[in-house]
């Protein structure tokens, strides 16, 4: 039976290429008895949205292995391509079944579809193996997302040292719009969940995320916000309200566990994951808008570092969660769109928080 440890993944410098790494020419080999089977896996340069299989390795004459295609394309679904092509007649049919005409002897397919042939195309000991990287590729999707949520405009300000107060209160505010539903939407997830480990895990979290709306509050009261108008009146942008739209929906619409946890996935992968010299930065941009202790304005964040990270963290325990939850590939690609509904949505409320709310202008 093969396992993950049969297969190797390198770069064009023949090192190990992380499953997060950015795109780039990935040598995939699999070993299946006394076969050696390979495959390159890369990003088109020409197009954004597209990868190419190229130069199999392969029996003569057999049909290209789905194994040894479906974890090359997770790479490619790591990358968010959403086709994949190929010159190569042993792949462009088979399982893959290339319909598309792109050009210059390439032929297409959407990559989900492709994923989910391979996937149905797999003998039960190959479909373990597939399915031991399941996790594993969300969790180096999470990753790319954390990474590219570092860019965005109001990380840039802090670490550069142009946030504003204002920008800075429009993150807390709007956190707390869905941090204190956060125990409510746990309840739910308990009640909806037939698995008793899966129902002690969402009680732990439950425990550990209770009066978290309260230290918001602390923090937005010592920089002189207006709380009353934040936890009383105020409305979430429309970038926040889509990050709660997508677990509230999950949870009391679809009441699927995976798709629920894609969000608090994202929320406390980004967290976890945060470059430590972000909170350097907020600490010397709260002492320019001339508050002497900045701890006192960092509760919530200083809190949620030590709660999602480490070891022992949320980050930790949602992963070990999901394990028994991500079985297949329609699955995967289920949890993996609300993934990125989320990373989306969060990202894109802290680019609005910069720009919104920036104050240069007067300057």
């Amino acid at each position: 039976m093969p396992t993950l440890h049969d297969l190797r993944e390198l770069d064009t410098r023949g090192e190990p290429a992380p499953l997060d790494a950015e795109p780039a020419p990935v040598r995939v080999a699999l070993s299946l008895g006394s076969d050696r089977l390979a495959v390159t896996v890369a990003p088109l340069d020409r197009a954004a949205h597209v990868a190419v299989l190229r130069d199999l390795d392969a029996p003569a004459g057999a049909p290209a292995p789905p194994l040894l295609l479906y974890l090359a394309l997770q790479r490619a679904r790591v990358w968010r391509r959403s086709l994949v092509v190929s010159a190569e007649p042993a792949l462009a049919h088979g399982p893959l079944d290339m319909p598309l005409s792109a050009g210059a002897g390439l032929r297409g397919q959407t990559l989900d579809l492709a994923l989910h042939r391979l996937w149905a195309a797999l003998d039960p000991a190959a479909r373990e193996v597939a399915r031991a990287r399941l996790l594993p590729e969300a969790v180096a999707t999470l990753r790319r997302r954390a990474r590219e949520f570092a860019g965005n405009a109001w990380c840039r300000a802090a670490f550069e040292g142009r946030l504003g107060r204002a920008q800075y209160i429009a993150a807390l505010a709007n956190t707390h719009q869905y941090v204190r539903y956060t125990p409510r939407l746990l309840a739910r997830a308990i009640a909806m969940s037939e698995d008793e480990a899966l129902r002690d895990h969402f009680y732990r979290h439950l425990r550990g995320e209770q009066k978290h709306d309260h230290l918001l509050e602390a923090d937005l009261r010592y920089l002189g916000a207006d709380v009353d108008f934040i936890v009383r009146a105020m409305a979430p942008s429309p970038a926040t309200l889509a990050f709660m739209a997508a677990q509230e929906s999950m949870v009391a619409f679809h009441q699927d566990p995976a798709r629920f946890l894609a969000a608090p996935f994202v929320a406390e992968g980004i967290v976890a994951y945060v470059d430590p010299d972000l909170f350097v930065a907020l600490a010397a941009s709260i002492r320019r808008w001339g508050y002497a202790e900045p701890a006192k304005a960092t509760r919530f964040l200083a809190a949620h570092v030590d709660f999602d990270g480490g070891e022992d963290g949320h980050i930790v325990r949602t992963a070990a969660a999901l394990t028994p939850l991500l079985r297949d590939d329609p699955g995967q690609q289920r949890f993996l769109a609300v993934l990125h509904l989320a990373a989306d949505a969060f990202t894109r409320s802290y680019d609005g928080f910069a720009a919104d709310f920036d104050l240069s202008f007067a300057a």
